[in-house]
């Protein structure tokens, strides 16, 4: 089934269970092709930790299950981190602005050695462990509470965190701050995947909208991270150019992403939520 609730779902608790075994599901199987998607099994454990925190206020095992989930995706991290400092590479070499910026780019990415990936198979086999036990106890997960209440909670604290947390990286400018603000944004996005059936064509366009906002912010965030591999040995006049690419690109997000952000956070959450509250109970009826 799609990863969104349904009325064949009798309480939250069916929910919860049901979409928490489907993908991680996925990512099991994803694990055992002979060329797993790493992306692809990461997203996995990304939409099963956002299905957590909408359950998080009603949710007594949330912590436990939060945090085993992250302690699995990290052990396949590096390669895709790898993977993603090249994709910035590539687009900053086929899409900068700045001539020499692109130059150097492209410069940076041919000196990178091939990617390391003969440990992937045995952290795989790790992953598909932890991932294994986890699933068997999503069997046993219970949210507390029946209707609207038990979805509430959850999607008032994400939506708050999204406002304060985008108010703090505008005021600071803190890459830190940015991160911590797309966290909460791709749960959000997330949530309203989740409860997009309550009335799609009102919540379609919202998931789009913040899937644009969660890529802008990831994209600044890549930017950041490619920032600090730029060796010392690497040649100084590249180094500068892409450095001025990276600032430039950055500055280019931020614009973009906060005149998004006031738009999709205009709302106060609880009027947000009441108003999605009065759709479910149309949806259920």
């Amino acid at each position: 089934m799609a990863y969104a609730i349904s009325r064949d779902d009798k309480s939250p608790t069916k929910s919860l269970r049901r979409i928490a075994r489907e993908e991680l599901g996925s990512a099991l199987k994803q694990a055992a092709i002979e060329a797993p998607s790493v992306h692809t099994i990461r997203k996995s454990i990304k939409k099963t930790r956002g299905l957590l925190r909408l359950f998080a206020p009603r949710f007594d095992d949330f912590d436990t299950a939060n945090a085993a989930l992250s302690e699995a995706a990290r052990g396949i991290s590096g390669l895709r981190d790898a993977e993603v400092l090249r994709a910035t590479l590539a687009r900053l070499g086929r899409e900068g602005p700045d001539l020499d910026g692109a130059a150097a780019a492209r410069a940076f990415l041919e000196s990178l050695p091939p990617l390391e990936i003969t440990t992937q198979a045995e952290d795989l086999a790790l992953f598909v462990e932890r991932v294994r036990d986890i699933r068997r106890q999503a069997k046993h997960w219970k949210v507390t509470g029946r209707g609207w209440p038990a979805y509430e909670d959850g999607l008032l604290k994400t939506l708050a965190d999204c406002r304060k947390r985008m108010k703090t990286a505008h005021a600071t400018g803190c890459e830190e701050d940015f991160h911590a603000w797309r966290t909460r944004v791709k749960q959000h996005w997330y949530h309203t995947r989740l409860l997009a059936p309550i009335w799609p064509e009102m919540l379609h366009p919202r998931e789009d909208a913040l899937d644009i906002l969660g890529e802008l912010i990831g994209d600044h965030h890549d930017l950041h991270v490619l920032r600090g591999a730029i060796p010392d040995s690497f040649d100084p006049e590249h180094s500068e150019a892409l450095a001025q690419l990276i600032t430039a690109e950055q500055t280019r997000l931020e614009s973009e992403a906060f005149t998004l952000g006031a738009r999709l956070f205009a709302e106060k959450p609880e009027a947000l939520t009441a108003r999605w509250g009065a759709w479910y109970r149309l949806w259920r009826d």
